[in-house]
């Protein structure tokens, strides 16, 4: 079936053929793709590429056009050899990403058992002191623990993709100083 549904571009990039759409649920996500990368067990497609997302940018990453997505992208990445200052703000090129929900719990619907937590962040371009937050939003999902849920796996799946809701206000701010806020360092 997989290869009814995908093709690889010339860069080698694994995308889906026009009129279908790759857009798993939170549950999905962590419980079936995120659950059989960290333990070495084949996917049925690599729709799901490993990229460091917080290398560059938003639009820069694999996968889009330019600043414009035209659909919400996955990434899998380790992030157990990089040294995160922080769990809430990390840098990414010229920005950097903001959390502004963490530790959401995801649950199997069946029998109501958490199996990952996810995180929001927004990303925020910086210039000097100053931040603009954009209509680029991630969502980071980790497997937890069987035995202690609250403790997570260092291999994250990430969903990336723009707000359209923030595209609004942004473009109409989008020369206006006012829409920058200093950023206390």
């Amino acid at each position: 079936m997989e290869d009814l549904m995908t093709y690889e571009d010339d860069d080698g990039i694994v995308r889906l053929l026009p009129g279908y759409k790759f857009d798993p649920t939170d549950e999905v996500l962590v419980d079936f793709y995120l659950k059989r990368r960290v333990f070495g067990q084949p996917l049925p497609f690599e729709i799901i590429p490993d990229f460091d997302v917080f290398q560059i940018e938003p639009w820069g990453l694999p996968g889009g056009d330019g600043k414009i997505f035209n659909q919400r992208k996955c990434f899998f990445h380790n992030i157990g050899g990089r040294d995160l200052e922080s769990l809430d703000i990390r840098v990414a090129g010229s920005g950097e990403w903001r959390a502004t929900k963490k530790g959401k719990n995801v649950h199997i619907h069946q029998n109501n058992e958490v199996v990952g937590k996810k995180n929001t962040l927004h990303f925020w371009e910086v210039q000097g002191s100053c931040a603009r937050r954009t209509e680029w939003m991630m969502h980071e999902f980790r497997l937890a623990s069987i035995a202690n849920p609250s403790k997570v796996t260092k291999w994250a799946v990430y969903r990336i993709f723009q707000n359209k809701d923030l595209k609004k206000v942004t473009n109409s701010n989008k020369y206006n100083q006012d829409s920058y806020n200093d950023v206390e360092g």
